[in-house]
């Protein structure tokens, strides 16, 4: 299972999505709101019940402190799986007024999605994307935020990305790719935080290759070692869903000033006790620790194996799942302060700003026919600047 091949790209819309209609019943469920129907209930009972158990564990050592950690998002207007689309002009118009909202949502970092092989020599308009990236480096920076780059590699399936599959790829070419664009990272956007690869489940999905814990270590090392890098820290990391070899692997790369965390299901103690391990692992190497994606996972435990990554994200859209949303918001920004992370990004930005309504309008539709119409929704609120009760929480949690 692999985390990042479910965040799909951002086309932030001019369209309104004004879905109106009646909410569909479903049968009294115990601790489950009436709104949320049949279909949903178990997961939205499991995760509940999850979170429940899991953020006084969080919370209670914490005792209310405040730390220098840079919560933030990811910028999905931005996000390099888009595509050609990136390259359009009014894309920029956009970026600025989202970072604008952003700002005024009271975030310290924002992070961006980068995937192989999109900035190497090779691939086609590179030197167009290095610009855009560029440009983009230089909007946040106008605005004094952080900047926190990611990289990762390129989704086969449509719905999640448009530069192209990259499975098949030899090894050996993967590594020298990875390297190069690494360097052009560091010199076009000069981040503050350059996290080279994360989720090696992912990264082995997308393709073809296995990546062991020491085969992933192999890899990060051969992106790090000897990369001029000057006022930017370095860390790699993996999905606190993932054996914690991988972390203990990483913890032994010298290169690296930190490990990072991806969160996304909260079962079996993912958002908690499994993160705390894996920073206390960080701890122990001398590294620090950072949380760089967590969004709300909406499964139940035995629909992993089986729900496709589009079905998943097109359950996001639904507005019913804003108090768990919320709760799972409260419960990495409680972990993000006990663990003193460096930073904390939030994945779906989207949804600070809009959710769909439950009709039988939006019950009918594809998930990625869904998930697009929840893009327009949040697009026309970017503009209005109108936050979601979801938004508005995640202000009020990150306040100093």
């Amino acid at each position: 299972m692999g985390m990042r091949a479910w965040v799909a790209f951002l086309v932030l819309g001019l369209a309104s999505a004004g879905c109106v209609g009646r909410v569909i019943e479903s049968r009294p469920t115990p601790g489950v709101p009436s709104g949320v129907p049949e279909a949903y209930r178990a997961a939205y009972g499991e995760i509940a019940a999850e979170l429940d158990r899991q953020l006084p564990f969080v919370t209670l050592p914490w005792g209310g402190k405040r730390t220098a950690t840079a919560f933030g998002v990811e910028l999905l207007a931005a996000n390099s799986n888009r595509g050609p689309e990136l390259l359009h002009e009014h894309v920029m118009a956009g970026v600025g007024l989202t970072l604008d909202r952003l700002k005024d949502l009271g975030v310290k970092s924002v992070a961006l999605s980068l995937q192989y092989p999109v900035l190497t020599r090779g691939y086609p308009r590179s030197a167009d994307y290095r610009e855009f990236y560029r440009r983009v480096a230089a909007e946040i920076r106008g605005r004094d935020l952080k900047i926190v780059a990611e990289m990762g590699s390129a989704f086969a399936e449509p719905e999640l990305g448009r530069l192209g599959g990259v499975r098949g790829v030899r090894r050996e070419a993967l590594n020298a790719g990875l390297r190069e664009m690494a360097e052009a990272i560091v010199a076009d956007i000069r981040p503050d935080f350059f996290t080279v690869l994360t989720e090696p489940d992912t990264l082995a999905r997308n393709t073809g290759l296995t990546f062991t814990p020491s085969e992933f270590a192999r890899t990060v090392a051969h992106v790090v070692r000897g990369l001029p890098h000057d006022g930017v820290r370095l860390g790699a990391g993996a999905g606190t869903w993932t054996s914690h070899d991988y972390f203990k692997e990483l913890a032994r790369l010298p290169e690296l000033d930190y490990l990072d965390l991806h969160i996304y299901p909260v079962q079996h103690g993912f958002a908690s006790d499994r993160a705390l391990k894996a920073a206390e692992t960080a701890r122990a190497g001398g590294k620090g620790v950072s949380i760089g994606e967590a969004w709300l996972y909406k499964a139940s435990g035995r629909e992993w194996r089986t729900l496709s990554a589009v079905e998943a994200f097109g359950r996001d859209a639904f507005a019913f799942w804003q108090p768990l949303d919320q709760d799972f918001i409260r419960l990495v920004v409680e972990l993000a302060r006990r663990i003193d992370a460096e930073f904390s990004v939030f994945s779906w930005t989207k949804y600070f700003y809009a959710y769909l309504p439950l009709t039988p309008e939006t019950e009918r539709m594809p998930p990625g026919e869904r998930m697009q119409a929840s893009d327009r929704a949040a697009a026309e609120n970017i503009r209005a600047g109108r936050l979601s009760a979801t938004g508005e929480r995640f202000r009020s949690l990150i306040a100093p």
